[in-house]
């Protein structure tokens, strides 16, 4: 079994709090979230965040550990909500 299945519920919650808590950040950009996708290797669950900016032919992809090999280190409400966090203040910096 892999750590995606394994961890399915708390990737369902993880996706749930990005949905919710990105977009609005994104608008001020006039950004829209497009894909999340996950994928594991053996340091653990990754996140893949594309997100398509104004006047930007190719989308900006950001890439994220989400749950270590060991397990998740923290709730999925919390992860979704410090990797939102953290994917709008490097949108911020680079992007304004």
């Amino acid at each position: 079994m892999t750590k995606i299945t394994q961890c399915e519920t708390y990737l369902d919650e993880f996706r749930a709090e990005v949905r919710q808590g990105l977009p609005p950040a994104l608008s001020e950009h006039g950004a829209t979230l497009g894909d999340l996708t996950f994928s594991e290797d053996e340091e653990g669950v990754w996140v893949d965040a594309v997100v398509h900016l104004p006047d930007q032919e190719d989308p900006w992809i950001r890439r994220r550990l989400i749950i270590p090999a060991q397990g998740p280190d923290k709730d999925a409400w919390l992860a979704g909500t410090i990797f939102s966090s953290a994917l709008t203040e490097e949108l911020d910096r680079h992007h304004t």
